[in-house]
C-alpha cells in the first residue's frame, strides 16, 4: 500500500523514502559563529556542559571528551556554538578551536588546524610531516587549558586524535563531539554522553509561534489556528530546523486554510521512522513557487557552504533559471536577488553577511535528492559514470573527457582540473555550456578551442594562471561574466563582447577589481553593471570624446570611479579636465561616485542638480583645485558617506531654509583639507555645551578630521550622535574638544592626536559639573590620546567612562590612578613618554592583559615600602603580554631596567609573553622568573648590554627565545631549559658558541643562528633529535662549510635534521 502510495503521490519530484540511505553529504562547513539570538529549549543543556567544560578533569586524564549525539537539524551545532562563544568559556581557555570535520575525515588537516588556530606565527605551512604537526601540537598546549570542537563526525577515525593530546603536558583539554549517530563513539567512555533529543514541549511552541508568526502578535488570530498549529507541531519531532522551515511556510498565509491545508498534506505520511524530518522539509519545498524550485536544487552543486549571491544569481541568468518581465522595470539581477531573499526568508537559506548565504547539510541533502539526478558532484574513485541527463557537473580533480562526451544536456561545468579537456569542446555534448569555472593553476594558456562553446554567459578563469586571452574568446557574444587571474592585462578588444555584465580580476588574496577599463574600452559594453572604473582619462581631450562613453545611459552602474594619472595630470590643461568631467555624467541610479586627481576648478553641472537621487557616497581625492560643493548635495536623501582628501580650499554649501542638511550622513572623513560649511560658519559658539538637534549632519556616526589647518563651521558639540570621533593635528577643531565630549554620549571610540591648546578652567568646571550629573561617556571603550599636556582634562575624561577596554596615551602629562578609579572593563593600555602613578595594591586592573610601555615611560608606584614588593603584581591579576620598548627606569621602587628587569614584575603568574627592546638590561634575577609559572615567550631586541641570559633557566614554561641585535651577548646560563621549543638568535657580534647541554632538550624545534660573524662551532654534545630546521645564515664560513662537507663531524650531528638552510647572503 506504501509503494502505491509513493507512486500516486509522486511527491512532485521531492522525495523518496525508499532512497534515503543513499545521501550524500555535503561539504557545508560550520564554524563558531552564530546568527541566532535566542536558543529555545537548551537552558539545561548549556549550563550542564558549562559546568563541564570549566570542571576538573576526570578519568585521571588531561583529556575529557563530551559527546553530543542527535539527528540533524535537532540543534547540536548551534547548542555547542552558544557555550563555545559564552563569556565563562571564553575566560577559562587559553586556547579554543572550532573545526568541522563531516565524513571526509582528514587527521592531517584536523591537525595542523588545530595547530594555526593556536599560534597563526608557528612556520609549518609548508610541512606534510603529521608526526611534526602532532608534536609542534603538544608543544604549543603545555601548560595550558584548551577547548576543541570537533562538528559533524561520521566515523570512528577521529578518535585517532586523542594519543597526541593526551601525551601533551597541557593543563586540561575538553572536547566536544557532535554526531548524529552513537556508533562512532565505538568503545569510548559514553558517561558523559549527551543525547540531544526534541525540546521540550512548551519551549517549542514559543520557537514555532516565533517563526511562523515573526513580528505578528499571535494572540490576536483565532484559537482555531491555534489548534491546527499545535497539530502540525506535533508532526515537527521537537525538530527546530523544522520548525523554521514549515513555520516560515505557515507564515506567507496566517489564514486556517492554508495551515489546514499543509496539515493534511500526503507528504506527512511518508515518516519512515519517528525521527525523520525531511517530509517536513520535503514539504517546504513542495510549496515553494515553481520559478525558486530550481535555483534551489541547482545549489547543491556548490560544494562550499557560503555562495556569494552575485555569483549565485549570475548561474542562475546563465542557467535560465531567471526571466526578465516584459512589463516590469526589474532587471534579472534585481529579480535575483528577490529570489535569494525568498529562499531566506522561507529557511532554505541562512544568511552569512550581507552578500553571502549558507544552507544547512540537510538543506543540502534535500537540494540533492530534488535535482532529479540533473547535479552531480564527481569524485574519481567513486564514481564510475555520469547520468546521460546530467546537466550539471562539479568535478573533483580528474575524470575521463569521454564520460562528459556521453551526455547530452550539459549546462554547467565545474573542473577542478584542466587536463585534456579543452581538445574535446567541439565535441557536441559541450555546445549547451553556460557556465564554465576552471580550478587549476597549472592552466597557463586559454586555447582557442573555448570557442566552440558558443552559449557560454559566464566563465571564471580567475583559479588559473593563464597570461593572456586569444582571439578566439571575442567571438563569444552571449558571454555575461568574465573572471580573470590578476595581473592579466584586459585587452582592448574586450568591447567586442557586447553582452558582457562584469568583468574582473582577482589576485591571490581574492581581492578582485571590477570593470576597470580606458574609455576607448567601453565601446559596445552597454551591458556593464556593478562597479566601473574608468582609467588614464588625461588622454581624453575634450568633451565630445567623453560622452561617447554614454554613463548617463548605463542604468546598472551602481559604482563609478573616474582616475586621472596623478603623475601626469599636471600636463592636461585643466580647462580640458573640466569639460572630460562634465562628459562623464552618470546615469542617475549611481551609489557611489569616486574621482581621483581632478585639477580643475568647476564643480560638473550634473552635481549642481539633485540628479543622483540615489547616490550613498561621493570621494574626492586629490583634486587640489575644487572650489565648492553645491547645496544639492546635502539635499539627497540617501548620502551617506563624504571623504575629502587632498584639497586646498574647498566650501560645502549649505541651505539655511532647509530644516536638515547631510540629513543621512553617516561618515565624514577629511584629510589634509581645508573645508568650510558655508552659512554655518555663522552660528554661535556661545552655545556650544547646550545639547540640542543639530542642522547639520543630524546622523552623523563617525567623523574624521586629519592634518586639516582650517575647518569652518563644523560644530562638533552638536554632533550628538556621533560614535567614533578621530582628530589628528586639526588646529581648526581643537578649541571645541573640551566642551563638546559632554554631548557625545553615544561615542565608543576616540582618537585625539596631536591637539594642543586645551583650557584647563574649562575641563575643570565642565568636569565638576559632570561629576554631580554622573558619567556622561557610559559607551566609550577606546581611548587615545597623544600629545596632551592638560591633566585636568584627561583626568576629566578617564572619571566618566566607566565602560573603558583600551587606553593608548603618547606624550601625554602624568597620570594618576588614584583620581581616576578602578577601570575594571580595561584589557589593554599602551603608553609612550607617560607617567603612570598606582598608589595602592588593590587589583587597578582586574581585567588588563596587555600592558605595553614604550620610550621613557614611566610606572611608579608611589608611597609604598619596599616590603611590599612582591604583592605588586596583585595590581595585574589577568596580565599576559608585557613590553617595553626603551624604557631605562621603572622607578618609584628605585628598580632600573637598566641593570634587571623590575622587581614588581614579581608573580606575574598569567604573564605569557615578556619583551625587551632598547634596554639596558643586564640580567635576570632568578627569583623573579621562578614567579612567572606561564611565561613561554622571551624576546629581547636591541639591547647593547645584554652579555648573558643567566636566570631565564628559572622559567619554568618558556617555549620561545628570541634574541636580536644584541651585540654583546654571549654567555649562557649554566643550567638547561628543557621546556625551549625555539631559539632565535640574530645580530649577536659576540656569540662564539652554543650552549653545551643543548641535545637534552627534548622539545626544541627550530634553531636558527643569523648574523652572528663569531659563531663558530656546533656543542660538542650535538643538537637534539627533536629538531626539525636549523638555520645558519651568515656566521663563521668555516662553519657553513663544514656543516655542508659530508662525512665532517659537523654534517654527521646535524644529518638528522629534516630542513637545514645555511645562507651566505642578507636576509
Amino acid at each position: 500500500m506504501l509503494e502505491e502510495l509513493f507512486d500516486q503521490i509522486k511527491l512532485n519530484g521531492v522525495y523518496d523514502p525508499r532512497e534515503q540511505h543513499h545521501f550524500t553529504q555535503n561539504e557545508r562547513v560550520t564554524t563558531s559563529s552564530t546568527n541566532e539570538r535566542k536558543i529555545y529549549g537548551r537552558n539545561d543543556e548549556i549550563q550542564w556542559l558549562i559546568e563541564f567544560l570549566t570542571g576538573p578533569n576526570v578519568n585521571n586524564s588531561n583529556v575529557s571528551v563530551v559527546p553530543i549525539v542527535g539527528m540533524g537539524g535537532i540543534g547540536k551545532t548551534t547548542l555547542v556554538q552558544f557555550v563555545f562563544n559564552d563569556r565563562e568559556i571564553e575566560d577559562h581557555f587559553d586556547e579554543k578551536a572550532w573545526i568541522y570535520v563531516s565524513n571526509h575525515f582528514d587527521r592531517f588537516r584536523i591537525t595542523k588546524e588545530m595547530v594555526d588556530i593556536i599560534n597563526p606565527s608557528v612556520q609549518c605551512c609548508n610541512t606534510s610531516n603529521l608526526d611534526f604537526l602532532e608534536r609542534e601540537l603538544q608543544r604549543q598546549l603545555t601548560g595550558k587549558k584548551f577547548l576543541l570542537v570537533l562538528d559533524d563526525i561520521w566515523s570512528d577515525e577521529w578518535q585517532r586524535l586523542l594519543a597526541p593530546l593526551q601525551s601533551s603536558q597541557a593543563l586540561a583539554i575538553k572536547i566536544i563531539v557532535t554526531c548524529r549517530v552513537p556508533t562512532v563513539l565505538r568503545s569510548m567512555d559514553e558517561g558523559n554522553k549527551m543525547s540531544l533529543e526534541g525540546i521540550d514541549h512548551q519551549e517549542y511552541w514559543s520557537l514555532f509561534l516565533n517563526c511562523a508568526f515573526g513580528k505578528n502578535n499571535p494572540g490576536i488570530y483565532s484559537q482555531k489556528l491555534h489548534d491546527i498549529g499545535r497539530c502540525i507541531v506535533e508532526k515537527l519531532m521537537g525538530s527546530p530546523l523544522a520548525a523554521k522551515t514549515v513555520g516560515k511556510l505557515l507564515g506567507h498565509d496566517l489564514t486556517e486554510q492554508h495551515w489546514n491545508d499543509i496539515l493534511e498534506n500526503d507528504l506527512w505520511k511518508l515518516k519512515t521512522d519517528a525521527h525523520d524530518i525531511m517530509p517536513a522539509l520535503a514539504l517546504s519545498y513542495y510549496h515553494l513557487p515553481p520559478h525558486l524550485q530550481p535555483c534551489f536544487a541547482f545549489c547543491s552543486l556548490i560544494h562550499n557552504y557560503a555562495y556569494q549571491m552575485g555569483e549565485l544569481i549570475c548561474m542562475w541568468i546563465a542557467n535560465g533559471y531567471i526571466h526578465e518581465c516584459g512589463s516590469n522595470s526589474k532587471t534579472m539581477h534585481d529579480i535575483g536577488e528577490e529570489y535569494c531573499h525568498e529562499l531566506l526568508v522561507m529557511g532554505f537559506f541562512d544568511k552569512v553577511d550581507s552578500t553571502k548565504v549558507k544552507m544547512h547539510d540537510l538543506m543540502h541533502d534535500l537540494a540533492q535528492l530534488v535535482s532529479h539526478g540533473e547535479i552531480c558532484i564527481y569524485n574519481r574513485g567513486k564514481d564510475e559514470k555520469l547520468s546521460k541527463n546530467v546537466r550539471h557537473v562539479y568535478v573533483q580533480g580528474l575524470i575521463d573527457p569521454g564520460l562528459l562526451c556521453e551526455t547530452n544536456n550539459l549546462r554547467t561545468l565545474v573542473l577542478g582540473s584542466i587536463d585534456a579537456m579543452f581538445a574535446l569542446f567541439n565535441h557536441g555534448a559541450f555546445i549547451r555550456v553556460r557556465v564554465l569555472v576552471i580550478f587549476d593553476h597549472n592552466m597557463q594558456e586559454l586555447p582557442d578551442a573555448i570557442s566552440h562553446l558558443k552559449h557560454l554567459q559566464y566563465l571564471d578563469l580567475s583559479n588559473t594562471d593563464i597570461k593572456s586571452i586569444p582571439e578566439s574568446l571575442y567571438g563569444l557574444y552571449q558571454l555575461r561574466v568574465l573572471k580573470l587571474p590578476c595581473p592579466l592585462i584586459i585587452p582592448s578588444r574586450v568591447h567586442s563582447l557586447i553582452n558582457l555584465e562584469t568583468l574582473c580580476t582577482i589576485n591571490n588574496n581574492r581581492l578582485h577589481e571590477e570593470n576597470c577599463l580606458m574609455l576607448t574600452q567601453l565601446r559596445n559594453l552597454n551591458k556593464l553593471r556593478g562597479r566601473l572604473s574608468i582609467v588614464a582619462l588625461e588622454i581624453i581631450h575634450n568633451k565630445k570624446e567623453a560622452t561617447k562613453a554614454k554613463l548617463n545611459e548605463r542604468c546598472h552602474i551602481k559604482e563609478l570611479r573616474l582616475l586621472w594619472d596623478i603623475d601626469t595630470v599636471d600636463g592636461c590643461k585643466h580647462v580640458v579636465q573640466e569639460e572630460v568631467l562634465e562628459g562623464l555624467q552618470p546615469h542617475p541610479n549611481l551609489e557611489q561616485l569616486k574621482i581621483v586627481a581632478y585639477m580643475g576648478s568647476k564643480t560638473p553641472s550634473w552635481v549642481m542638480t539633485v540628479a543622483l537621487q540615489k547616490l550613498q557616497k561621493l570621494y574626492l581625492i586629490k583634486c587640489r583645485n575644487w572650489v565648492c560643493l553645491p547645496a544639492t548635495l546635502g539635499l539627497l536623501p540617501f548620502f551617506k558617506v563624504l571623504h575629502l582628501e587632498d584639497i586646498v580650499n574647498i566650501a560645502v554649501d549649505c541651505d539655511d531654509s532647509m530644516p536638515e542638511m547631510f540629513p543621512s550622513l553617516e561618515q565624514l572623513k577629511l584629510h589634509r583639507a581645508t573645508v568650510s560649511f558655508k552659512s554655518m560658519s555663522s552660528s554661535s559658539f556661545r552655545s556650544l555645551t547646550t545639547p540640542g538637534h543639530s542642522k547639520l549632519f543630524p546622523r552623523l556616526q563617525r567623523l574624521t578630521v586629519k592634518e586639516c589647518d582650517e575647518v569652518n563651521g563644523l560644530l562638533l558639540p552638536k554632533l550628538s550622535t556621533l560614535e567614533m570621533l578621530s582628530l589628528e593635528a586639526s588646529c581648526g577643531l581643537q578649541s571645541q574638544v573640551p566642551r563638546c565630549l559632554q554631548n557625545l554620549t553615544l561615542l565608543t571610540s576616540i582618537d585625539l592626536l596631536f591637539i594642543k591648546g586645551l583650557k584647563t578652567e574649562t575641563t575643570t568646571q565642565i568636569g565638576a559639573q559632570q561629576h554631580q550629573e554622573g558619567l556622561v561617556l557610559p559607551n566609550l571603550k577606546y581611548i587615545n590620546i597623544e600629545c596632551c599636556e592638560d591633566k585636568s582634562f584627561m583626568r576629566d575624561l578617564l572619571l566618566r567612562v566607566p565602560s573603558l577596554e583600551r587606553l593608548r596615551l603618547s606624550k601625554c602629562s602624568p597620570l594618576s590612578l588614584s583620581t581616576v578609579g578602578r577601570l575594571s572593563f580595561l584589557t589593554d593600555i599602551e603608553l609612550e613618554e607617560v607617567e603612570l602613578i598606582l598608589e595602592d595594591l588593590a587589583p587597578v586592573f582586574p581585567s588588563l592583559k596587555e600592558l605595553r610601555i614604550w620610550k621613557k615611560s614611566t610606572i611608579i608606584f608611589q608611597n609604598m615600602p619596599s616590603s611590599v614588593t612582591t604583592q605588586i603584581h596583585s595590581c595585574f591579576p589577568c596580565l599576559n603580554f608585557l613590553k617595553f620598548v626603551e624604557c631605562d627606569e621603572v622607578n618609584g621602587l628605585h628598580w632600573p631596567i637598566s641593570s634587571q628587569l623590575p622587581r614588581w614584575i614579581y608573580g606575574l603568574s598569567s604573564l605569557t609573553h615578556l619583551e625587551l627592546s632598547r634596554s639596558k638590561i643586564k640580567n635576570f634575577p632568578t627569583e623573579v622568573m621562578a614567579t612567572l609559572h606561564a611565561l613561554d615567550g622571551l624576546h629581547l631586541f636591541h639591547c647593547n648590554e645584554l652579555s648573558s641570559v643567566e636566570g631565564i633557566q628559572a622559567l619554568p614554561s618558556l617555549r620561545s627565545l628570541y634574541i636580536f641585535n644584541c651585540p654583546k651577548f654571549k654567555s649562557w646560563c649554566m643550567e638547561e631549559i628543557p621546556t625551549l621549543c625555539t631559539i632565535i638568535i640574530r645580530y649577536s657580534q659576540d656569540l662564539a658558541s652554543l650552549p653545551a647541554w643543548l641535545h637534552r632538550l627534548p622539545s626544541l624545534w627550530k634553531l636558527s643562528i643569523g648574523k652572528c660573524p663569531k659563531f663558530d662551532s656546533l656543542p660538542e654534545g650535538g643538537l637534539p633529535f627533536s629538531l626539525e630546521i636549523l638555520e645558519i645564515v651568515e656566521c663563521d664560513p668555516g662553519l657553513m662549510e663544514r656543516c655542508q662537507q659530508e662525512q665532517s663531524p659537523e654534517w654527521l650531528m646535524i644529518q638528522h635534521i629534516p630542513k637545514r638552510n645555511y645562507i651566505s647572503k642578507n636576509i
